[in-house]
């Protein structure tokens, strides 16, 4: 067996970068189904100027954006030509027809190839070729899946093997001992990891779930794509070796941080200790394992698995639907954040747990409204956390990411029956740059970070746009915006790629990705 610093597996003899994107656009063209947009659930449906907002001081119009901090024209925008020619349908105006194609632009510049040849998705411009899982799991969902499927595809085959073989090597200060694994220490410091690997060890991962929910979405937009007994084998792999050891019986949670919130970050109070962020139970992170088990259920059954191996997964996900609905369930029906290692319960908000529960259903009806009531809704954008976490102001606290926005809005379209898609739309353009907030430091990457892409967070409540430029779930949420709204074009059923070696799909051969030969450079800079 080859170990880490050897190998990763190839995943498949793949084309030139340029022609990933092309030949993924074309597939979306061919043959997609594309899911139910949000003005059809709505009722009605009809047609109308996409996308025109205005409230208070946040206001889109055809060719311009403005707010409390500032603004910026149409002819201001960069005028970019994506890979991608996909163009909105209906009657979208000149600026939703260009933020469009910045969207598509920024994810084609995180493109990222190796010298070995692997292709996946990076997180940003000031990411580079580092590999965040959950990044590129929330971005495939969000949009990536529909317009880039083998690109995703790709990404999501390269972070499985980089986390089989990493395994639970980890920093010192990164072993968790509650935790009865094979924990084996290769560094004094998790730097020394991301720089071999080009990711965290896991247990800055342990939200590494989420890459379930994508590829059921991608292999149920495209049949072609779809391997179904590959999501088994790996997910078997992964609940067994990963997921399981951080179940707890006793309550019928996961441990583990919630989705995307970097432990000992300000998302969680001041004091808190590694162990103490990765022990804790997430909303988010659970809803995510329930979809995780609904995915394996219908894994189970399109490769053919007997039937008892779908009910198990059935069953897991009811129970975990159950316990999710006990535990996180307030008096007022809102949901708490998550309850920390002794079983006590943060009862701040938090927009992605709460999203989500929307969006799988894990409450519905009148508990679905209650949970997303009275969520503050700005002009600045959708807070993290009601309230903030006290005494830790930064971005992973008091800021809107621009993601979130998205998930929260279309989890509140569902749980509400209403159209949220221009207020979305609004949100989301503002994150270009009305007013971009700086850092002392980084004067160098001005340009990267600057205006004319979609940014990683607004800080709030001054509502300054800041972090990476060309943030890759980010410009994925304008996709999903428009996806939703129904703006992409109708498509015939049929083969994505008729010529496509299905064998070559299924029977991966071994691609030699050493850590240290992810080398490649950014896509079309």
């Amino acid at each position: 067996m080859r170990s880490a610093s050897d190998t990763i597996l190839l995943l498949t003899k793949r084309p030139p970068l340029v022609l990933f994107a092309v030949l993924s656009c074309v597939w979306l063209l061919m043959g997609i189904l594309l899911a139910s947009t949000e003005t059809a659930s709505v009722g009605g449906n009809e047609a109308k100027t996409r996308f025109l907002f205005e409230q208070g001081s946040l206001v889109m119009t055809a060719e311009a954006l403005r707010d409390s901090n500032g603004s910026f024209s149409l002819a201001q925008l960069p005028n970019p030509e994506p890979k991608c020619k996909v163009e909105l349908k209906g009657d979208v105006t000149p600026l939703t027809a260009r933020l469009w194609k910045i969207a598509l632009d920024d994810v084609e510049h995180n493109m990222v190839t190796s010298e070995s040849g692997a292709v996946y998705f990076g997180a940003g411009n000031k990411y580079g070729l580092r590999i965040y899982e959950r990044d590129i799991a929330v971005s495939g969902v969000l949009g990536l899946n529909h317009l880039y499927p083998e690109v995703m595809l790709s990404s999501l085959k390269v972070a499985r093997e980089i986390r089989k073989e990493l395994g639970y090597k980890v920093s010192a200060p990164h072993v968790v001992r509650e935790i009865d694994v094979p924990w084996e220490v290769i560094a004094q410091a998790d730097k020394a990891i991301m720089e071999k690997y080009r990711t965290n060890s896991y247990t800055r991962r342990t939200d590494d779930v989420a890459w379930l929910w994508a590829v059921d979405d991608l292999f149920t937009l495209h049949s072609e794509l779809a391997d179904w007994k590959w999501v088994v084998e790996n997910g078997e792999y992964f609940f067994k070796v990963f997921y399981d050891p951080w179940f707890d019986k006793t309550d019928g949670l996961f441990r583990g941080q919630p989705l995307f919130h970097d432990i000992q970050s300000s998302a969680y109070p001041k004091g808190m200790t590694i162990a103490d962020c990765v022990l804790l139970k997430a909303l988010s992170t659970n809803c995510l394992y329930y979809r995780g088990m609904q995915a394996m259920a219908k894994a189970c059954e399109k490769s053919n698995r007997p039937a008892a191996e779908k009910q198990h997964w059935m069953d897991r996900a009811s129970a975990l639907k159950v316990a999710i609905q006990k535990e996180f369930t307030q008096p007022d029906g809102t949901l708490a954040y998550y309850k920390d290692r002794h079983g006590k319960s943060m009862l701040n908000r938090e927009i992605l747990g709460t999203a989500f529960a929307a969006i799988f259903g894990i409450v519905e009806g009148d508990a679905a409204k209650a949970a997303l009531a009275d969520y503050p809704m700005t002009e600045k954008g959708i807070p993290l956390f009601s309230p903030f976490i006290p005494g830790n102001s930064g971005p992973h606290n008091m800021a809107s990411w621009p993601f979130c926005d998205t998930f929260f809005l279309w989890g509140k379209s569902i749980a509400e029956g209403k159209d949220y898609t221009d207020y979305n739309a609004a949100l989301l353009a503002r994150s270009i740059g009305t007013t971009i907030k700086f850092k002392k430091g980084r004067e160098d990457k001005a340009e990267a970070d600057g205006f004319g892409s979609f940014h990683e967070y607004i800080t709030l409540p001054d509502g300054l746009i800041t972090g990476s430029g060309r943030q890759l779930w980010s410009a994925a949420a304008f996709l999903n915006v428009c996806i939703r709204a129904g703006l992409l074009p109708e498509k015939r059923v049929g083969q994505a790629n008729p010529t496509k070696n299905k064998r070559e799909s299924s029977n991966q051969t071994k691609l030699n990705v050493r850590s240290n030969l992810l080398t490649g450079s950014l896509f079309n800079t």
